[in-house]
């Protein structure tokens, strides 16, 4: 996942940079903005990290109704005047631009509170760009979704959160009424960086002398799932971040895993999850009794 800051200084943003073109060497093929706060910076990085055409690249980007209403505000014009299918083309469009020369290659489409969550039909307005490959479109999904919608595509694509600590989505997909050709892309592998310890760190960082006194009974209820995992780390064969990914990265219906850009000194670490042991059908038992 890409997310730069709003405003950074040029350094930062090279350094942003460097890391894109190490995790392009290193063997990922595909970089989110979808869940970035500031997501056209983080497509112009993207491309400016990637100058030149590569056919193995695509970049995931996000929509939903209120990031198409802002949008349109800037332009001081409602969205309804122009049409949701319309404005959501245009959108991909601007997208597509800042990203080249990496391809969209998914658009995910974020239903919000709506009650029945569907894509909007934009094929007919992305026929106005015949020279273009059409992305394929994906649903965000909560943990909360009891089914999985019919999206009406050949390839039924969606997103949410999958980890260890939270893996209801895969219920979805393990169930026998499934829809055939259902995929996810699976957010939030770390859960909220409790799997890779980047929560600890974010805790221990913020404390100072002026923070409240650390509440031991939610420390207890953050952390005593995770301490119940360390049979996966056991003789140091791999990380809990690097078992976390071959987890969720096991099931055929996962496509991808969105994880944070790590910082340079875990590079090597979270991105060579593939080449530790694999997670052994005795320990998938021991997690499957921990739910």
């Amino acid at each position: 996942m890409v997310d730069p800051p709003a405003v950074a200084a040029p350094a930062a943003d090279a350094r942003a940079v460097a890391l894109l073109q190490k995790a392009r060497q290193l063997g990922v093929t595909s970089f989110d903005v979808a869940a970035a706060a500031n997501p056209e910076r983080a497509e112009r990085l993207i491309a400016r990290a990637f100058p030149e055409p590569d056919p193995a690249m695509v970049a995931v980007i996000g929509r939903s109704v209120e990031t198409l209403s802002r949008e349109h505000a800037s332009e001081e014009r409602p969205l309804a005047s122009a049409g949701l299918a319309a404005a959501l083309a245009n959108s991909v469009d601007q997208s597509r631009r800042r990203l080249a020369p990496v391809p969209v290659g998914v658009v995910e489409w974020d239903p919000g509170t709506d009650e029945a969550p569907t894509l909007p039909n934009v094929e007919t307005d992305l026929r106005a760009h015949p020279g273009v490959p059409k992305p394929l479109w994906a649903l965000r999904l909560s943990s909360r979704d009891v089914v999985l919608p019919d999206v009406g595509h050949e390839v039924n694509l969606f997103s949410g959160p999958f980890s260890i600590l939270e893996p209801e989505l895969g219920s979805r997909f393990e169930a026998s009424g499934a829809l055939p050709t259902a995929f996810l892309i699976a957010r939030d592998p770390f859960s909220e960086g409790r799997l890779d310890g980047t929560r600890f760190a974010a805790r221990t960082a913020l404390a100072g002398p002026t923070s409240p006194p650390v509440d031991v009974r939610h420390l207890h209820e953050e952390f005593d799932p995770v301490l119940q995992l360390r049979f996966l780390t056991a003789a140091h064969r791999r990380t809990l971040a690097q078992a976390s990914l071959q987890f969720v990265l096991h099931w055929p219906w996962v496509v991808t895993a969105v994880v944070p850009l790590p910082e340079p000194e875990r590079f090597e670490e979270v991105l060579a999850y593939g080449s530790t042991p694999p997670i052994s059908p005795d320990e998938f038992e021991q997690i499957r009794r921990l739910k």
